[in-house]
């Protein structure tokens, strides 16, 4: 195998290919990527087993070929020489990278196996991918995957994203057991029937490295893998296993109260309090009156702060706690000048949105008052 190419176009390619490598460890097989040229186009592919990913280049065939290289080691080869056009020679287990004008300005042998050993990767056939519009598939990623479980939750299946269509709008929530995030948003493209999935997070943030937030992406699922295509890149990986709780059962409805803020002063009245809030309790108190909110946290150690903010409400006056990391998050993702918190009680599941609502809201369960 011999090619040419431009270093800075692999290296892009290298760089997110060593996302999809399962460890470090050079001899190990699922460590390398996969390189194979043919017809002028460089075709590279990594897979941990779980996660995979191949993509494409232009690149001057020599010899036609494939071989795989430890990954790690060729992104970091990549990043010290120059930009410039580079000659591949893959020949009797070693990898040579010098310049293509045949100087002597650097020069490298990387050891490789061979291709034949490196594993299968997952396909899915292009009839099973649909198109959404990048920038509204990334922000609902933004809007839910804060949101999940940790990894060390027992309960597996709440560390993803779960994904739905529902009629014709696509739906996507996250949730810890402690505050949910849901987002219905409708797509200028058609959305055809798809089995739900619970995504893992590590392949939103993926989807989101190779795109640009402009265009379109391909999204496609299958039993026990989801997809997803940017241009001449693919990605794809396994499904969270599991049972999804039923979302709709923990969005409150008939909520009698509604306060609204301006996220400004609420986002600078928590910075303020924060300072006092116990770092093992992490508890903040919000206290609603008419037309005013005062937030308050206290500190044994330290002592105490409270700042009052405008607000539009006029119910009976109520004391609420909650957990600032919990809520601090949520506000953030809100896009509106104002948010709207809606009630029963003050013991009781919260919704936190945008005022004027838009198609996301975010579910919070206050902690009990002592």
């Amino acid at each position: 195998m011999k090619f040419v190419c431009q270093s800075s176009s692999l290296l892009r390619e290298i760089e997110l290919a060593n996302n999809f490598s399962s460890s470090k460890n050079s001899l190990s097989i699922s460590s390398n990527v996969l390189l194979e040229i043919s017809n002028d186009t460089l075709k590279i592919k990594a897979t941990d087993q779980k996660l995979g990913f191949s993509s494409s280049i232009s690149a001057m065939t020599v010899v036609p070929g494939s071989t795989t290289v430890f990954c790690e080691k060729l992104s970091q080869l990549l990043k010290n020489i120059p930009d410039t056009e580079i000659e591949i020679d893959d020949s009797n287990g070693n990898l040579t990278i010098k310049p293509a004008d045949d100087s002597d300005s650097f020069h490298a042998i990387i050891k490789t196996i061979e291709a034949s050993k490196y594993p299968k990767l997952q396909e899915l056939d292009d009839s099973c991918f649909f198109s959404l519009t990048q920038r509204d598939f990334f922000d609902m990623i933004d809007k839910t995957s804060f949101a999940v479980s940790s990894e060390d939750d027992t309960r597996h299946f709440l560390t993803g994203v779960y994904m739905e269509k529902k009629d014709d709008d696509l739906v996507m929530v996250a949730t810890d057991g402690k505050r949910m995030s849901y987002v219905c948003r409708h797509f200028e493209q058609s959305i055809p029937d798809f089995p739900s999935a619970i995504i893992p997070v590590k392949f939103l943030n993926l989807i989101k490295a190779i795109g640009t937030g402009e265009g379109l992406l391909s999204i496609g699922v299958k039993e026990g893998y989801i997809f997803g295509r940017i241009g001449d890149r693919v990605i794809y990986s396994t499904l969270i296993g599991g049972n999804y709780p039923s979302y709709e059962k923990v969005i409150p409805r008939n909520l009698e109260y509604t306060c609204v803020v301006k996220k400004e002063d609420l986002e600078k009245a928590l910075s303020f309090i924060s300072i006092f809030v116990e770092s093992k309790s992490k508890r903040l108190f919000a206290d609603l009156g008419e037309n005013k909110m005062r937030l308050s946290a206290e500190n044994n150690e330290f002592g105490e702060s409270q700042q009052t903010i405008n607000a539009s409400y006029n119910g009976d006056n109520v004391r609420m706690s909650f957990n600032s990391q919990l809520i601090s998050i949520p506000i953030k993702k809100i896009d509106s000048e104002y948010i709207s918190i809606k009630f029963l009680r003050p013991s009781s599941a919260m919704i936190f949105t945008s005022e004027p609502e838009k198609d996301y809201l975010f579910v919070i369960m206050p902690m009990q008052l002592s």
